[in-house]
């Protein structure tokens, strides 16, 4: 358990006047009891839904399958199980979860305080139980609330992300040692997450854009067939999840030597990524930290990019602080978030993008990610 994060939870609810709650929002889960559900195959057609979770009279309980129970318990969380799978009868893990949820909140019947409720992720076949036990009129929605209680990470969630970060950074150096011509962005993948893999031990969950050629200028996507050609740019953008929390950098390679151009764009990226590096700092918000960026780029005579200059990193790999246009949010010492500024030119077949990932200290930031040679 993450006692640090129960404790501000406790905290935000008292001040709701919530001394109870229901949970449902897997990164809510996860950011409290430290664990992860596997999503390398997606759900279990033998379980029924995700992870709920119960906090009442300072205690946490998580709802869970009998498969997925006992990796929560080695944590030191406390749950209540239902059947899963069984050879004795069809597989009804639905129908079990729904019956557990009803008798486990059956205490919230004649409940007269508020509770907090995730609604997000509260499937509709478990809504009318809640409902029938407890009156909407008690309800207090928190779903906005919680990503910004999430966005100031606690002293071993700082160490996890930075587990994660170095997993990404190894996947930088694996890419600029795979990278040759005639090779495809499929074929780097496959050798790719094969040496992460074998690098951690395990399965290991990997989002990624891998692009290479002219389709760097559409900013990203998943690797194909495309085979790479002497000269080419590659944005090679890897987030990983290690132990329930992501990782994420970026950064362009060029198969051999770049064009005068293809240089020229590399390093305004790489000048614009530093000068947000040097801003960060607690007070800054973070709407005129996505401004900083994207004039610089416009500044040097390129397009300004049509994604967000950075997110929050953490149990999900994109959260608060949004580095975006609309957000007023201040940055805080204990925040970690990313940076990636790009330019793509679809005239020219070209796109550059570079993301390191700091931690917002009392006076600065420290840089998380070594990629880049910082």
């Amino acid at each position: 358990m993450n006692e640090i994060s129960l404790t501000r939870l406790q905290e935000t609810f008292r001040e709701k006047g919530c001394p109870a709650a229901i949970l449902t929002n897997p990164a809510t889960l996860t950011w409290l009891t430290g664990y992860a559900p596997p999503i390398q195959t997606g759900p279990s057609p033998f379980e029924g839904g995700a992870a709920i979770g119960v906090w009442w009279e300072g205690q946490l309980t998580l709802l869970l399958s009998d498969m997925e129970a006992p990796a929560a318990q080695a944590l030191g969380v406390q749950t209540r199980e239902y059947v899963s799978y069984t050879i004795e009868e069809p597989v009804l893990g639905f129908d079990h979860q729904a019956q557990a949820f009803g008798e486990l909140i059956a205490p919230l019947k004649n409940f007269k305080d508020k509770v907090a409720v995730e609604l997000n992720f509260l499937s509709a076949r478990l809504y009318p139980i809640l409902a029938q036990t407890l009156p909407l009129d008690q309800w207090v929605i928190v779903d906005n609330d919680l990503p910004l209680l999430r966005a100031v990470k606690s002293p071993p969630e700082i160490e996890k992300i930075r587990a994660a970060l170095a997993v990404a950074d190894s996947a930088q150096t694996i890419v600029k040692r795979l990278l040759q011509v005639g090779l495809s962005e499929i074929e780097l993948w496959g050798q790719l997450k094969a040496g992460l893999e074998h690098q951690v031990g395990g399965r290991l969950p990997v989002l990624a854009d891998l692009v290479g050629g002219s389709r760097t200028a559409e900013i990203g996507g998943l690797p194909g067939e495309y085979r790479f050609q002497a000269g080419d740019p590659l944005i090679a953008d890897i987030v990983p999840r290690l132990d329930g929390y992501w990782g994420d950098n970026a950064a362009t390679h060029f198969v051999g030597e770049p064009s005068p151009e293809h240089r020229k764009v590399y390093e305004v990226v790489r000048e614009t990524l530093e000068k947000g590096l040097e801003a960060v700092r607690p007070g800054l918000k973070a709407r005129d930290l996505d401004a900083l960026l994207r004039q610089h780029i416009e500044g040097q005579g390129y397009p300004v990019y049509p994604h967000h200059s950075g997110h929050g990193l953490g149990v999900t790999y994109h959260e608060e602080p949004r580095i975006v246009p609309y957000n007023a949010l201040p940055l805080q010492a204990g925040m970690v978030l990313a940076l990636e500024p790009g330019v793509y030119l679809p005239d020219q077949g070209l796109g550059v993008r570079l993301e390191d990932v700091v931690l917002v200290t009392q006076d600065g930031c420290e840089v998380l990610t070594h990629h880049l040679g910082h």
